[in-house]
């Protein structure tokens, strides 16, 4: 009998210790404080809806931190101030979504997610429309409605800096604003993933067709953008580096991010838009 209950304390003991390790490591892989991650209203992708954020990004980021233990904070500010708050200030954490540009490379660590297909979009009713960067900046009467402070890459930049030496660019804060711009003939074009132009037109609309009076047309010399987030090495640990960089690639890599987008974007435009690494 004493045998018989030393052999129960030695597993009771092992199975403890076992726990206590198992434990250990869930904590090692914990965030070691809050993350902050300003948001601003992104379509879809972010929605500030009076004090309650979501969208596909919130809603991955909690899905995220409940399986890594991380908590997300999420304060709201305008767009134009996000990447200064997070490329110049260092008051964020985290920087999502955003795409890939090498400026960008240089301050912060870029995790891939997706990639983007930014596509010319103009109305419906436009005959001739171009079908490439050069033939576009032909167009030398065709003016441009950009959301401030997007980005879409390097050649995307390139453009953007060719267009402005142009004066046919005009700076909105947001992507309502492009629509209504577009179409009240103020502008011909914006340069957009079909994605975001669309969830910003359907927000409040009861109809599916929302934006059925724009055509998108794919830009040949405007390559895809990748999307994804930046981590700051400046606000974080190294550790909490890590553990950010591991579960937002592994939300890349399971569907975990294609599951987010399928809850807000019907398959059409996710197959016209959406590439996942």
């Amino acid at each position: 009998m004493a045998v018989l209950r030393l052999e129960r304390w030695g597993l009771r003991g092992l199975l403890l210790s076992l726990s206590f390790s198992l434990s250990s490591v869930a904590w090692a892989q914990a965030c070691s404080r809050a993350v902050r991650v300003p948001v601003a209203p992104t379509g879809f992708n972010v929605q500030v809806l009076g004090d309650r954020v979501q969208g596909v990004y919130p809603d991955l980021l909690r899905q995220l931190g409940r399986a890594q233990g991380c908590q997300f904070v999420f304060p709201v500010v305008p767009r134009a101030r996000l990447t200064m708050m997070f490329f110049d200030s260092q008051e964020a954490d985290l920087f999502v979504p955003a795409s890939r540009t090498s400026e960008r490379d240089q301050k912060a660590q870029f995790v891939p997610m997706l990639k983007l297909s930014p596509a010319l979009i103009t109305l419906s009713a436009k005959a001739d429309v171009p079908q490439d960067v050069r033939a576009l900046l032909g167009r030398s009467h065709w003016r441009a409605a950009m959301v401030r402070s997007y980005s879409w890459g390097d050649a995307y930049e390139a453009l953007m800096r060719q267009l402005e030496a142009e004066k046919r660019v005009d700076y909105v804060a947001d992507l309502r604003t492009v629509g209504a711009m577009l179409r009240g003939g103020r502008v011909e074009f914006t340069i957009l993933p079909p994605t975001l132009l669309y969830s910003a037109l359907q927000e409040g609309r009861g109809d599916v067709d929302a934006g059925s009076d724009f055509r998108y047309t794919d830009l040949q010399g405007l390559p895809r953008s990748e999307v994804g987030a930046y981590v700051s090495r400046q606000s974080l640990s190294e550790a909490d580096q890590a553990v950010l960089r591991e579960a937002l690639s592994k939300a890349a890599r399971d569907g975990s991010l294609l599951r987010a987008l399928q809850r807000y974007y019907p398959p059409e435009v996710l197959q016209h838009d959406a590439f996942l690494n």
